[in-house]
Order: C-alpha cells, then structure tokens, then sequence
C-alpha cells in the first residue's frame, strides 16, 4: 500500500472516529467536502461516484468547508444530494461555506450553523475579481463625470479604450445565472423558506458589496428564516470532523503539503505538494 493510500486510510478512521459519539451518525448518508482550494467540475465527479455508492437511500449530511469555486459543479453536487435522498438533505457548515458553497447549501432543506460558521454573497469571480465590479466601475464613473462635468471628455475616452461592450454584458449575464441556479435551488426545498426564493436568490448575488461579506447564523436566519438555519446535534458531529480534519491540515502544511477531501467519511483524500 502507497504512503497516499496509508494516509488516506488513517484520515478516514480519524472521520469515522469523530463521528461515533453522535446519535445521528446512523441517521444520514454523509458526505464531506473539506477544500481550501476552488470547487471544481473534477469534483462534481467525486460527488456523483459518492452518492452511486450509497447502499440505501437515506436523509443526505453535507460537511462542507469551502472557500468557493465554480458555480456550475456546485449547482450540480447540491442538486446530486437532493435527489440521491428520499427525505431530507442538511449541510453543515462548521466554519466557512462561501459563494459557490452557499450556494450549493442554498438546495439543502436545513443548514446547521454555529458561532463560528459562515455563509457569503454569491459572487462569480474572474481572476480573483467580482464579475459585478466591472459594472460597479462604470456607475462609479458615471457618477464621476456627472460630479465633474469638464473631465467627462476624459473619463469617456478612458471608458472607449479600457472597457470591452460585451464584458459588460457577459459579466452582467453569469450573475443572472447565478441568481437562477440559487433561485432553482432554493425551490426545491421541502420546508419553508422566509421569503420568495427569487427574492431570496436576487439578495445573495446583489445584496453585498464585499466577496468576503460575512453571513453568520443571525445574519442567514433573517434572510432563510429559522426553519432553515439550525444548530442541532448535525453541527456538533459536522463540528468535530472538522476541527480534526484542521489538525490534519496543519500537520500537511508543516511538511509542505495540503489536502483535500470529497465524499464518504471513509473516501480516499488528496494529498498535493505545496507550491505546485
């Protein structure tokens, strides 16, 4: 067995171990995200092999921490946990669960939160900047050349030699995308939401001017209502995986390594060298 295989091994009897004391361990077919690098299509993949692999179909556990990534394989893995169950599919989100992640928990019927957990502004990026920023600029100009009538000349050539027409509108169109694949989502939750999923999906996506806005428990009560946000014996067990799984990943770091993780508690984990 490979030294990758051994580690792999270990880092699932270390999960499975910090599940067992929990009651509703039994309860669900649990799957765990744990990256600090970008959900990608490769990993809707994992996802789709994991829920192939369930013996029985049962309520569906998503421990996630994710920093994001792309949106259309977390629309897909969220929609892969709604319909690998017959009842109810929770994600609980120890500490962070940002933009592309908040919105695959937007398909979840319950997200369990705690003190520490947050959700974030569904916001598309395109190297490492908001598509919305590109629109932002243009207003803020705007508003420059109505402030300062004598430089509008100037701000209109910069805008004629910086700015490409159909960015704009691109950029524009994959935040409209956003909003629909949270709004359709959001529709197939079997419990109540606080407001219209539209309303809802419009809010996350418009709603915040900071990539790094920090949604807490309260602050995703008031938008979800409190049918959705819980923090029941779900967070506690999702909790324990990960402050484990963070001592996992500080031992890696140490050496020069990360890894990352998607699928059964048991699933085989990626190790990558740093830097690479």
């Amino acid at each position: 067995m490979s030294k990758h295989k051994e580690m792999s091994a270990l880092v699932g009897k270390i999960v499975q171990k910090a599940m067992r004391p929990y009651d509703v361990a039994g309860k669900y077919n649990w799957i765990i995200i744990h990256d600090p690098l970008k959900m990608l299509r490769t990993d809707a993949d994992k996802i789709y092999k994991t829920v192939s692999a369930f013996e029985q179909k049962r309520d569906v556990g998503l421990i996630i921490t994710s920093g994001g990534g792309e949106i259309e394989p977390a629309y897909l893995i969220s929609k892969l946990c709604r319909e690998s169950t017959t009842g109810k599919f929770i994600a609980v989100v120890p500490r962070r669960a940002k933009s592309a992640a908040t919105l695959l928990c937007c398909g979840a019927d319950e997200i369990h939160m705690g003190q520490m957990s947050e959700l974030g502004p569904i916001d598309p990026q395109f190297d490492g900047l908001p598509a919305l920023g590109l629109k932002n600029a243009v207003q803020h100009l705007a508003e420059l050349a109505n402030q300062y009538p004598k430089a509008s000349d100037m701000l209109a050539k910069y805008l004629a030699a910086s700015l490409k027409l159909e960015n704009l509108g691109y950029y524009e169109r994959i935040a409209e995308s956003a909003v629909q694949y949270a709004d359709r989502l959001l529709r197939k939750r079997t419990l109540p939401l606080k407001g219209n999923s539209l309303d809802v999906a419009k809010l996350l996506v418009y709603g915040y001017m900071d990539h790094s806005f920090v949604i807490d428990k309260t602050e995703a009560q008031n938008i979800f209502g409190t049918d959705m946000i819980k923090a029941g014996k779900e967070y506690e067990l999702g909790n324990s995986v990960y402050e484990w799984l963070s001592i996992i990943s500080s031992a890696c770091e140490a050496a020069g390594y990360g890894f990352y993780m998607y699928g059964q508690p048991s699933a085989e984990c990626n190790f990558y060298k740093k830097g690479k």
